[in-house]
């Protein structure tokens, strides 16, 4: 299980599902675009339902 399920949508589409794991894995193997870069602790700027309500709070 995730703490933080906001952080497993790496196309950052608002939903995690299997379409998170195929754009990981094409981004890794060279076929598609890699996400972009972490920003710095804090909340997720992109509006949607997912949460990290379990996560630790920032340093």
């Amino acid at each position: 299980t995730f703490s933080c399920i906001d952080a497993a949508d790496t196309n950052d589409d608002g939903a995690f599902d299997i379409s998170d794991p195929i754009y990981l894995l094409t981004s890794l193997f060279g076929m598609g675009a890699p996400p972009p870069p972490p920003v710095d602790c804090g909340p997720d700027p992109t509006l949607d339902a997912l949460s990290c309500g379990g996560s630790p709070a920032c340093p």
